[in-house]
């Protein structure tokens, strides 16, 4: 089996479709049209690298949860790393699983479908040239994707822009500023390629990346943005430039971020770093009023479950937090602190409370449970 993905793998960087359709030998003639086109969409981008190997981090074999076993000698469900750079643009590639059907009839080898486990949530990555045909405009170092009106691709190339301009300007940490920037057709194809299990009809724009962990350490690869046009130009312009921003923040922080960083970190540096505008903390004030501000940080899953005034409040913590760290130590203080979670061991000892604590003393000489007694105090002074 790890010849034939190698076999694949090389067969798209050297654009070989007689070697790659010679991968899928046993495959449906619909599975084998289907994977032929995203071959010739794939190959009209600006592919810097691509490879195939087996997940070190994966489950082993998962042909016993088919629900229709395919008649062959053998038969293997691998979950396979799909790994994709686009040359200029990418300084690490993108890492995603691909859980593909593998049998063996005879001497001949070859893989027939990658979606037998859809139904039980084992979902292969899919991307924007798994839905259509793909158009790209690209300046300087940022690539944009897209399907349908290439004018409004241009619109939000020019904005992406501004925003890293903005943000170099901000952000005090070194980053490789370059980006793709993804607009998919509809929420749906969205939905599907980020594999999200909540509404993504109300956001504007998202940043993603792939998780690594070589060697034991934690590391965000292959930065993406995707923008949802219909709702992003339906906003108003400085609305706009401040989500952009705000997701090219995270992608400037994503260097620096470890196992340990927790979302209000990461919320929080990119609302006071890559907004122009900060939140009102209209949230804020109205739990302080109403007795009903905890003086604790927002756990990671505050920021996408819960009421939208929860999620608001979630987010509007963050700013406050960092903005607090930054009048007490400086203007880079936010940055200080990521940077300095960031380096905690993945594989050392002790809880994320612990590295969290072990990163602020490291940082500005004072434990967690300290800074975040004394932001309290702040809040309920200021909002009492």
């Amino acid at each position: 089996m790890k010849t034939l993905i190698e076999t694949r793998a090389h067969a798209v960087m050297s654009g070989d479709r007689a070697a790659f359709d010679a991968t899928m030998k046993l495959a449906s003639p619909a599975f084998r049209a289907a994977k032929d086109t995203w071959f010739m969409r794939m190959r009209a981008l600006p592919l810097g690298s691509y490879s195939l190997s087996f997940d070190p981090n994966a489950y082993e074999d998962l042909a016993p949860a088919l629900a229709v076993r395919p008649a062959a000698d053998e038969v293997h469900v691998a979950t396979v790393l799909e790994q994709i750079a686009f040359k200029t643009f990418d300084a690490t590639p993108t890492s995603d699983d691909l859980y593909l059907t593998v049998i063996r009839r005879g001497r001949t080898w070859s893989i027939v479908t990658d979606d037998d486990l859809d139904a039980i949530g084992f979902l292969s990555s899919r991307n924007l040239w798994d839905f259509g045909a793909v158009g790209q405009v690209a300046r300087g170092r940022v690539l944009v994707l897209y399907q349908g009106d290439r004018a409004t691709a241009q619109r939000i190339l020019a904005s992406t822009i501004g925003a890293i301009k903005y943000d170099v300007a901000k952000w005090p940490l070194r980053w490789p500023e370059s980006i793709v920037v993804i607009i998919p057709r509809s929420t749906s194809e969205l939905s599907r390629i980020l594999q999200t299990t909540f509404d993504l009809g109300p956001f504007v724009a998202f940043s993603a990346a792939s998780l690594s962990r070589p060697g034991g350490q934690y590391r965000l690869t292959g930065n993406r943005v995707y923008v949802q046009p219909g709702t992003f130009f339906s906003t108003p312009l400085s609305f706009q430039q401040d989500t952009l921003s705000h997701e090219l923040l995270h992608v400037a922080t994503r260097g620096y971020a470890g196992g340990f960083t927790p979302s209000w970190m990461d919320e929080g540096d990119a609302q006071d770093y890559g907004q122009r505008s900060l939140p009102a903390l209209i949230d804020v004030r109205a739990r302080v009023a109403n007795g009903t501000f905890t003086g604790h940080l927002p756990e990671n899953f505050d920021f996408s479950l819960g009421s939208d005034n929860d999620i608001h409040n979630s987010y509007e913590e963050a700013s406050s937090f960092v903005l607090y760290l930054i009048s007490r130590f400086g203007a880079n203080a936010g940055a200080t602190l990521y940077r300095a979670l960031g380096n905690e061991s993945p594989v050392s000892f002790g809880t994320a409370r612990y590295h969290l604590d072990h990163a602020c003393r490291a940082a500005f000489g004072v434990g967690f449970d300290a800074l975040e007694q004394a932001w309290a105090q702040k809040i309920r002074k200021d909002f009492g």
